[in-house]
Formats: structure tokens, C-alpha cells, sequence
């Protein structure tokens, strides 16, 4: 399976100018955002759980929707829901959206980090390919309980990126993480993205 090769460098995603002009209210919203709770885990599965999977994604990734259209609902019956297998969500933005999307699904609560993902990601095609992806993207965070200032200052708070941007130098420096989506099982790195690879890797591990 072909996967979208990354395509842009970090320096470059750094250097980009800031696409939202922060105010004074914006800049209060940005103080009350919890960075250590924002940059903490997210996973989805029983914590003890006796498989570890870990994806590396990008929002604006095609081939990332297509994994969490197809492959993922049958992993998460088979072995997410069941308690065998516990997926760990780990940022990897290939461009300036998909990090601002990144930041912006951090500043909900956990428990509902999963679904703001799925939801970006089944709708990637109307957001990110929009006329006007930041309108996209606010009107997203509103149906997750954000206002527009908070949700704003999600996207704007550089600590926060910043860490989200320290999340993927460290998967393409420790794991070798070049393409999204990239998977890790219980550490190791390996190739699959259809049920059919996910079901022959847990074979005799996810029992």
C-alpha cells in the first residue's frame, strides 16, 4: 500500500507565519489551557491490555482516512473493544493544518479524543480541502464543546505545537517514521495498514 511519503520539513512547518491573529481575550484562552494534560497520552483500549499499538498519523493524510474508514472500526471490534489490544494515538502532521487540527483535538477532553479524530479524519476531505480550512476547523471544535476563542487558542498556543511538532521528531529519529500511517506493536515498527496485516500480527500475540 502506498502511503503519503512526508513531504515537508520541519523547519519549514516552524518558519510558516501564524495563521490566526491572537488577541487579548485569545491570549487569556491560551493561559488556560493545560499543556501537560493537552500533551499527555491518548489512547483508546484497556490500559492493561496486553498488546501495545501505537499509530503515527497526520490528519490531513488520505491514506490515514482511509485506515480509520476501513481498517480500524474492525480492529476496534476484534481487539480494541474486547480488551486484547490498546492503540495509542501519536501525532505526526505532514503540513501547517494538520498541526493546527492536532492542537486542536488535544484541548478537548480526553475521553472524547477519540471521536474528534474520527471525525477530522472522515471529514478531511470538507475541511482540509476547503476555501477556508481555519472556519472548517472552528466550526468542528464547536460541535466538541469548544467556543471559538478556546478553540482559537488551541491552535495558536505555541508550547502546544510545539510539543505536537517534539511528538514527530521523535517518531522519525527513535522509530524511523517517515510515511503516515506508521504503526508501532508493543515498540517494534512494522508494515500493515489492512485488517488482513493487523489480524496476521496479532496472531498468537492478542489471545
Amino acid at each position: 500500500m502506498r502511503r503519503r511519503t512526508l513531504n515537508l520539513a520541519i523547519g519549514a512547518m516552524l518558519a510558516a507565519p501564524a495563521l490566526i491573529a491572537v488577541s487579548g481575550g485569545d491570549a487569556r484562552a491560551q493561559e488556560a489551557i493545560d499543556l501537560e494534560k493537552a500533551l499527555g497520552p491518548r489512547s483508546i483500549g484497556d490500559a492493561d491490555a496486553k498488546v501495545t499499538l501505537v499509530e503515527y498519523f497526520s490528519l490531513t493524510c488520505p491514506h490515514c482516512a482511509r485506515f480509520h474508514a476501513e481498517t480500524y472500526p474492525k480492529l476496534r471490534e476484534k481487539y480494541i473493544d474486547t480488551g486484547k489490544v490498546r492503540l495509542e494515538f501519536r501525532d505526526f502532521p505532514l503540513d501547517q493544518w494538520a498541526l493546527r487540527a492536532a492542537a486542536l483535538a488535544r484541548c478537548v477532553p480526553e475521553k472524547h479524543y477519540p471521536a474528534i479524530i474520527d471525525v477530522l479524519l472522515k471529514q478531511q476531505a470538507s475541511w482540509a480541502r476547503s476555501d477556508n480550512p481555519l472556519e472548517a476547523l472552528l466550526r468542528i471544535g464547536q460541535l466538541a464543546g469548544l467556543n471559538r476563542q478556546a478553540a482559537e487558542a488551541c491552535m495558536t498556543n505555541g508550547k502546544l505545537l510545539d510539543g505536537i511538532i517534539a511528538s514527530r521528531l521523535e517518531g522519525s529519529k527513535k522509530h524511523n517514521v517517515d510515511s503516515t500511517p506508521s504503526f508501532l506493536l508493543d515498540g517494534e515498527k512494522v508494515r500493515a495498514f489492512t485488517f488482513e496485516d493487523f489480524e496476521e500480527l496479532l496472531a498468537g500475540r492478542a489471545t
